[in-house]
């Protein structure tokens, strides 16, 4: 068995290599994670990054218990308690801040209401008036929110119209609300329109509006796009955050004891 420095270096040499290896991984999946999920666009841009957070994440796991691992061993060959009283502060001072963080993520994730509060904060609220329009995409170029549902509540009987891109380029001004995606269009004074029906890839989208009656030209509709969370985000990410707090729970028990002792033989306190 290798002695000393030379010991410390061989730690130091496989830590090195697991990382390079991890990171190779991480970007050789991330780029077949992206390609197979389908939902990758270039125009509009959209990098679907909640396909791999949950990948990531695991990863960031493995490496720390991978880091546990590395630090016990460099505990059983320290030969001085004040090296290994400092590695011990230091590695439970890391813990408690890393569980600390991780159960505020699991909390602001998991507490009852909270991740709606999150969502109705982030759903963006605006107004139209007819011969104008408002244009908006179905979803951010990472991937992490979409919009589910559009809320309209208009001033006076309207006709709201929600075209895609696809409809806006193909089609003059004037027959462009002759082909609307959502069926029911007519408001008096709510409307609610549903977009899961229409895919799940990045689109552009547009909202016309059209009074009806005497409210032609004055009528005001203001629109919410409710806006969601990733499924990703609200489901796994707190289960990965619980798993980062009992590992790190687990560590710290078994590092203060250590602590303890080498703290009676050691320079520093």
């Amino acid at each position: 068995m290798l002695e000393g420095e030379a010991y410390w270096g061989r730690i130091r040499g496989i830590k090195r290599n697991l990382y390079i290896v991890e990171m190779v991984l991480v970007i050789i999946a991330g780029l077949v994670l992206v390609i197979t999920s389908g939902e990758f666009s270039a125009d509009p841009f959209m990098l679907p990054f909640d396909k791999l957070l949950w990948f990531i994440a695991i990863m960031l796991f493995v490496i720390e218990i991978q880091h546990f691992v590395f630090r016990t061993m460099q505990l059983n060959i320290a030969r001085s308690d004040s090296i290994k009283y400092i590695m011990a502060t230091n590695s439970i001072r890391r813990g408690v801040v890393v569980a600390i963080v991780s159960v505020i993520i699991a909390a602001l994730l998991l507490f009852p209401g909270a991740a709606h509060n999150i969502e109705t904060s982030i759903s963006y609220k605006g107004t139209v008036t007819p011969g104008e329009f408002e244009i908006f995409q179905n979803r951010d170029f990472l991937g992490l929110t979409t919009i589910n549902t559009i809320t309209v509540h208009c001033s006076g009987p309207s006709n709201v119209y929600l075209i895609s891109q696809f409809i806006y380029d193909q089609y003059p001004a004037d027959q462009r609300m002759d082909h609307p995606l959502n069926s029911e269009t007519f408001a008096n004074p709510d409307l609610t329109i549903d977009l899961r029906s229409m895919g799940s890839k990045i689109t552009t989208y547009y909202i016309f509006t059209q009074g009806v009656g005497t409210a032609t030209n004055n009528t005001k509709v203001d629109y919410t796009l409710d806006t969601t969370i990733s499924g990703t985000v609200t489901s796994f990410i707190p289960i990965i955050a619980m798993l980062f707090v009992v590992a790190n729970s687990v560590w710290i028990t078994y590092l203060y004891p250590l602590r303890r002792k080498c703290a009676c033989k050691s320079i520093y306190k």
